[in-house]
């Protein structure tokens, strides 16, 4: 009778414990069910304006419109040339953009996550058409088992503007939308190619004037010879050189107090100019003839305008 009992206790527990099991995946199914498919799904080729609104900027808009195939960024009066490819970059990151799961629908949590009003809003537009409009929030991560970072498990939180729920999306939004002005503005400062310089006249104030010439393999200030390796080195990080302030403000009056002129076989490949103030000096380059930057900070002018004795070979 004992063993009888014990068999039909056995039962119970075992029925019971496929009922719970049962119902979990019933209720997993059905939570799973009830989550997106997707969030956006976009045709990034259509889209010719974006409106942000950006935390970093304190809500105000900045409008990037595509011209041709550049993009052109505006904040009030001001226009400027976008960084390549950064545009296209950050609404290739909302395509067929997909939730990982559902965080909250309760308004007064929005602030938590950063997708209430005073978080970063993006539209995208195809003319004046809406193609999407939604708050991108701040950034979580997901630890691994043993509890350290984990580099894939990097998501966003996320809301359609028009909607209450907040959503987790896998990447990191934030960096590509929560951004100021200036961000994204195009910092090329020169783009050349050394092997085509077969000249540089670096011309200064009084006498300090000079210039490198290249004779068949070898480089010549005048009648002495120049260091090859200095001035190959010197000519390299010319090659792609960026500047990241800019000095909107500055009006030049006349020619810069230094400049640089790059020239080849084509003649002239590149120049440079330079303005002395106060606290720091103002840069021109022909790459973006009418974008001045300022070098505060940078180290800049140090890299471009050398001194004559730099690109001599050294005397043992």
């Amino acid at each position: 009778m004992k063993k009888l009992n014990n068999k039909i206790l056995f039962g119970v527990l075992i029925g019971l414990a496929a009922i719970f099991a049962l119902s979990r995946v019933f209720r997993a199914s059905k939570r799973q069910s009830n989550l997106r498919t997707e969030l956006l799904k976009i045709d990034t080729a259509a889209v010719n304006k974006v409106l942000l609104f950006a935390a970093v900027e304190k809500g105000k808009e900045i409008a990037l419109n595509r011209e041709g195939n550049k993009w052109i960024a505006k904040k009030e009066k001001s226009t400027a040339r976008t960084e390549q490819g950064s545009v296209n970059n950050a609404i290739a990151t909302l395509a067929n953009l997909k939730p990982l799961r559902l965080i909250t629908k309760k308004k007064e949590k929005w602030n938590d996550y950063s997708v209430g009003d005073s978080g970063t809003r993006v539209q995208l537009y195809k003319g004046d058409v809406v193609l999407a409009d939604m708050h991108v929030g701040r950034v979580g991560f997901n630890q691994s088992s043993d509890g350290q970072f984990n580099p894939g498990g990097i998501f966003t939180y996320v809301r359609l503007t028009n909607e209450n729920e907040v959503y987790a999306v896998e990447g990191f939004l934030e960096s590509s939308f929560n951004r100021s002005y200036k961000d994204w503005r195009d910092k090329s400062f020169l783009r050349v190619t050394k092997e085509q310089i077969t000249e540089v006249q670096f011309l200064y104030p009084a006498d300090s004037s000079f210039v490198l010439t290249k004779k068949d393999k070898s480089w010549w200030i005048g009648s002495d010879q120049a260091d090859s390796t200095k001035v190959n080195s010197y000519l390299s990080q010319l090659e792609f050189k960026n500047a990241n302030d800019f000095a909107d403000e500055f009006l030049a009056m006349g020619k810069g107090d230094v400049s640089i002129q790059l020239r080849g076989a084509p003649g002239v490949i590149a120049n440079v100019e330079g303005w002395k103030r106060p606290t720091d000096w103002v840069l021109k380059s022909s790459w973006q003839p009418a974008v001045y930057f300022s070098s505060e900070n940078s180290g800049l002018v140090k890299t471009l305008f050398e001194p004559r004795k730099n690109f001599l070979i050294d005397k043992k």
